[in-house]
């Protein structure tokens, strides 16, 4: 193929394109060879499901062989049973080596940042596999897809490792998996234009997989996801594949992730959360892994309700349904341009879902409604649960008794006060249900707060506070 005129460095496009020729003439040579020589296999995890439908991913030390060759295991350091080739056997990965080493715009992007000089032992070797892994890469991509070397295809894998030595900057998303979320999709949804959720299939969820988590996430909860919040981030800055690899990372920016999930939050009672940040590369790529899509873990957090590590993954899960997705959108936007009070509600909203104890939950509720319905210097429980009683038995759809919605409210800081002062007594740890059984104070408390700020949030017009005691006022005067 001679079309290498979108190659950042053409010298550089022959060079590595002639190892991975040489590479792919060596691995025809030797399956052509008699007697059944050792063929290095590919392994692949496994993906099942648990029996109420969350996915199960199986460990990499147990995942299955599969018929699909290994070509970059055919390679080795040295040459031996296992390797039938050693890296020097390959005569075009010298002058690959040599232009890298003599050319010092490439050369300084290929090695660590060090005061080491390049003719060092330990620098010599990192070179050498920076190189060499180029090529090797690109070859075993191209016969894990099924990829001609001569191709337009693989043209393009080099473009993408190419990027990742010598472009200046490196588009990228944020994918963040929703672990034990059910959500009404089928296919991607549209939040706005930086995020979206999508659905993971199941070659993305053996690539996110891993055997060993230090954050102490357990990994049934982190594999146990269909969709992901995907959020556009802006470029990477390059200071070349060799030097990035030794840099250590800010945590990302999870921002509008949160943003998301506190939406998610906001619309469904359904509980969601995440576990693991990963980065999509779009259009370059450090490697591969088979045949599997390109992602790198960024960080590792237990963002998801504590319940979740009692084996959620066997136990059946609500789900957000498509009527409260469509409205995801809207409650996101709106909260961008919120008040500090009503993103403070959001926030709240979120910590009391993530939270282990009950009495933290409504401590988190309360203070979330303290933001949306309160006022300085009023009597807060007795105003906090007016105004609610007057917000939710107003609303144009399924209106709640305003009787109702002042008892839960009264009980909910009946509860708050208990908590504060150290009373161990139990009376308002339920609330009392007419012709039902007892609900937790702590569940009444999030649930108001849900159901407030859906009102603050997806109500048409604007509202103040003292809106809703005016209502109360015009009532007391039509009686």
């Amino acid at each position: 193929m001679s079309d290498h005129t979108n190659a950042l460095d053409p010298k550089l496009w022959e060079l590595t394109m002639a190892v991975v020729r040489e590479m792919d003439a060596k691995a025809i040579e030797y399956l052509g060879r008699d007697g059944s020589p050792y063929l290095p296999r590919r392994r692949r995890r496994s993906v099942s499901k648990f029996e109420h439908g969350w996915p199960n991913v199986g460990s990499l030390t147990a995942a299955d062989q599969v018929d699909a060759i290994a070509y970059a295991e055919l390679f080795g350091a040295t040459k031996d049973a296992i390797h039938p080739f050693a890296y020097e056997d390959v005569e075009a990965l010298r002058d690959l080596i040599t232009y890298v080493r003599t050319t010092p715009s490439i050369l300084e992007r290929t090695l660590p940042a060090t005061s080491r000089s390049p003719e060092d032992a330990t620098i010599k070797r990192i070179l050498e596999y920076n190189v060499r892994d180029l090529p090797l890469s690109i070859f075993d991509r191209a016969k894990a897809l099924g990829f001609e070397i001569d191709s337009a295809e693989v043209l393009d894998l080099y473009r993408q490792r190419e990027k990742s030595w010598l472009a200046p900057e490196l588009p990228y998303e944020l994918v963040v998996p929703l672990v034990l979320t059910n959500l009404a999709l089928e296919a991607t949804f549209e939040i706005d234009d930086e995020s979206r959720i999508e659905l993971l299939d199941d070659n993305d969820l053996r690539q996110m997989s891993a055997d060993y988590d230090i954050t102490g996430v357990p990994g049934p909860v982190a594999d146990a996801a269909r969709f992901a919040i995907v959020v556009g981030m802006p470029p990477l800055l390059n200071p070349g594949e060799g030097r990035r690899v030794f840099i250590r990372e800010n945590l990302p920016d999870t921002t509008r992730v949160d943003a998301v999930c506190e939406g998610l939050r906001i619309v469904s009672s359904t509980q969601t959360g995440w576990a693991r940040v990963f980065r999509r590369p779009l259009g370059w790529a450090d490697g591969w892994t088979n045949d599997l899509p390109a992602y790198t873990l960024l960080h590792s957090s237990r963002r998801y309700p504590g319940a979740f590590d009692d084996f959620a993954w066997l136990k059946p899960g609500t789900t957000v349904t498509r009527e409260e997705l469509d409205r995801l959108p809207t409650v996101t936007s709106a909260l961008t341009s919120a008040s500090h009070t009503t993103r403070l509600a959001a926030r709240r909203l979120s910590t009391a879902l993530v939270r282990d104890a009950p009495d933290d939950q409504l401590v988190d509720a309360c203070i979330g409604l303290e933001a949306l319905l309160g006022q300085k210097g009023a009597e807060l429980s007795y105003r906090i649960a007016l105004r609610a009683a007057v917000l939710l038995s107003s609303r144009s759809t399924d209106p709640l008794p305003a009787e109702l919605v002042f008892r839960m409210a009264r009980t909910v800081y009946a509860r708050r006060s208990d908590l504060v002062h150290g009373s161990v007594s139990e009376k308002q740890a339920q609330f009392e249900v007419p012709s039902g059984a007892p609900i937790a104070t702590n569940t009444v408390a999030v649930w108001l707060l849900r159901q407030v700020l859906q009102e603050r949030l997806l109500r048409p017009g604007h509202w103040r506070v003292e809106d809703l005691d005016d209502q109360v006022l015009q009532a007391l005067r039509s009686n």
